[in-house]
């Protein structure tokens, strides 16, 4: 899983950075978008290849990477690749939902996963607690439903706003979203009593 920071250079900065520069440049609209499309299927791919492991929600990236950026040539229409970011959100959305009918929730398995150290924790209280069990697979729902007001909310500006402000308003609706999706992930878990235990900064051991 890529870091943050990375993230946000290569999925963020650059992207906005060669759509802005080759239109100064004075490249067309489509052209100056598949560019910077180039960086961030790059890094999804690689981030897959290093995984090692079927990594639903990249390869579902990847696709809808390739897929908007197929159509969007054969279709000549800048904002058809303007909207890839909804293609991804949609899947997203999918993945998580019908990871409701597995044993353990999709926003659970990415959780543990991203916090190996506190894995043992939160298997303990998955086996032993119906509340926090509970509280993730609503976790899940209002993720999933998230991604969804997420990708409209996208498709509606990328065919309603000028297509060079569009590129702009990408970070801002990722950031808007991320934060939207820890609303739901603190209050559930705070009124299981289990928040402190699962993302409570680790207390140093002291030696005595």
């Amino acid at each position: 899983m890529r870091k943050g920071p990375w993230l946000l250079i290569v999925d963020i900065a650059i992207p906005l950075a060669v759509y802005y520069g080759l239109k100064a440049l004075g490249a067309s609209d489509l052209t100056a978008l598949l560019v910077g499309v180039i960086p961030g299927l790059i890094s999804s791919a690689v981030s897959l290849v290093r995984n090692r492991r079927t990594d639903l929600v990249g390869m579902a990236v990847v696709l809808s990477m390739v897929l908007s950026t197929v159509v969007a040539v054969i279709g000549g229409d800048a904002r058809l690749l303007l909207v890839r970011n909804a293609w991804i959100s949609l899947p997203f959305a999918g993945i998580t939902l019908w990871s409701l009918r597995h044993p353990r929730p999709l926003t659970y398995t990415v959780t543990q996963a991203m916090m190996p150290r506190r894995a043992p924790v939160m298997e303990q209280l998955w086996e032993t607690n119906a509340r926090f069990r509970d509280a993730w697979k609503w976790i899940t729902i209002f993720w999933g439903i998230a991604a969804i007001i997420d990708a409209i909310a996208r498709i509606v500006i990328s065919y309603t706003l000028p297509i060079d402000v569009v590129p702009a308003t990408d970070p801002i609706i990722t950031v808007l979203t991320i934060v939207a999706l820890q609303v739901p992930t603190h209050v559930l878990l705070r009124r299981t009593g289990t928040w402190h235990q699962v993302f409570a900064p680790r207390r140093p051991t002291v030696v005595g």
